[in-house]
């Protein structure tokens, strides 16, 4: 009878001891344990969900970026055009893409916008002008090859108007190049049905 209690006693202990062990030792404990009504206390770790102010963060930052991708960059482009007195004046439009001389040639032929128009703003240069060409010749020289309806209507005036336009224009972007220009693929001499004189290189 005595050896019954003595083993079941031993038995009792290492019982004990080894559930201690298990369930209150240092490294058996994990600090991450997910404690709720769902979950025991001694119960299985959970995999966390985001929570909720994390995904109005994560959210935040969405919409972040998707108005940096939205936005570009804006970039100054000069054009000289007639105001309402007659003064040759600088017109500067903001765009998205890098300013080159024949941009902005190409922007002094599209005339001035709507908006522009609306203030009195206008081109002495005829509508529907095309850039043939832009050329460097040696180290600070231009050849502008414009079609031949650059020198159609308009008088002595108008034509020296539209060559002004077009140098001072050209010259917002290159100061200090000389500007030669030609009419088809030919320098001009005389332009429009009076025969102005034009002077080169332009000034």
């Amino acid at each position: 009878m005595g050896t019954f209690f003595k083993t079941f006693f031993i038995c009792l202990i290492l019982t004990f001891g080894f559930l201690g062990y298990k369930y209150f030792s240092t490294e058996s404990y994990n600090s991450d344990l997910f404690v709720s009504k769902e979950s025991p206390v001694f119960g299985t770790h959970e995999n966390f969900k985001e929570s909720k102010p994390q995904e109005k963060l994560d959210d935040t930052s969405k919409v972040e970026k998707q108005k940096d991708v939205k936005k570009q960059e804006k970039y100054t482009h000069t054009c000289y055009f007639y105001s309402a007195d007659g003064k040759l004046i600088p017109i500067k439009r903001e765009l998205a893409s890098r300013p080159s001389l024949e941009s902005t040639i190409l922007l002094l032929l599209k005339g001035p916008t709507i908006p522009e128009t609306k203030k009195g703003i206008y081109s002495e240069i005829p509508a529907n002008v095309d850039l043939i060409s832009v050329k460097s010749i040696n180290d600070n020289g231009l050849i502008v090859d414009l079609s031949s309806n650059f020198g159609n209507g308009g008088g002595t005036q108008s034509i020296e108007n539209r060559v002004k336009q077009l140098s001072k224009t050209i010259k917002s972007y290159a100061p200090n190049k000389l500007i030669y220009l030609y009419i088809n693929g030919k320098e001009v001499e005389y332009l429009g049905g009076d025969g102005v004189f034009i002077k080169q290189p332009l000034e």
